[in-house]
């Protein structure tokens, strides 16, 4: 399946990293945006699922917020793709990925997907359910700063309202768990909050 591939190529882009220390890693601002646009090939991978196909509607676009890892929050700008299967249905199906890119003189960056249930009317849909995150952030804690880098399952909310079709606006949040065996993170929480433009293409508004 292209979503199958598109996983695998988004896994490979971020096992360049050399690792640093357990459950982190060191990384450049060359070798993120080389994954970057790794992710973004995987991204089209997505895209080119026949959008044509009886009930699936494709929708994306671009998120500003904020994310938390370690001690203090960070500015992200995250572009998102969704593909939803509609169906006769109260509750629908949607596989959503999202692709963070933290600025800065050391650039981070989280790529995470979820699948979800979602309920959706002729103008709008909230969605819930299980992610998994692959990220390679600089983060500091109380009294050190590090890159690290690992795997963090979470849980996606997201709320979409088309008020001109097919143009509407998006609110996502996000929380994962990016503990492990980082001296700079300690079983904490990763948190993340967006809002920005989405479009919809295909499928029959419910």
């Amino acid at each position: 399946m292209d979503i199958i591939a598109a996983w695998i190529t988004v896994d490979a882009a971020f096992g360049l990293g050399e690792a640093s220390e357990p459950g982190g890693g060191m990384g450049h601002g060359r070798e993120v945006m080389a994954r970057a646009l790794a992710v973004c090939g995987s991204l089209c991978a997505l895209v080119a699922v026949p959008a044509s196909a009886a009930g699936v509607e494709l929708s994306g676009g671009v998120s500003v917020g904020g994310i938390q890892m370690g001690t203090g929050p960070r500015l992200a700008l995250s572009p998102f793709v969704g593909l939803l299967w509609r169906q006769e249905k109260d509750l629908l199906l949607e596989v959503h990925n999202m692709f963070s890119v933290v600025p800065g003189a050391r650039v981070g960056a989280c790529d995470r997907t979820a699948v979800t249930l979602v309920y959706a009317w002729s103008t709008g849909k909230v969605s819930l359910g299980p992610s998994l995150s692959i990220y390679s952030m600089p983060v500091c804690g109380a009294t050190i700063c590090n890159r690290v880098v690992g795997l963090a399952p979470g849980g996606h909310a997201q709320a979409d309202w088309y008020f001109s079709e097919p143009l509407g606006a998006s609110v996502s949040a996000n929380a994962d768990w990016a503990g492990g065996n980082s001296r700079v993170l300690h079983g904490n929480l990763a948190a993340m909050v967006t809002v920005g433009p989405v479009w919809r293409f295909g499928g029959d508004s419910k």
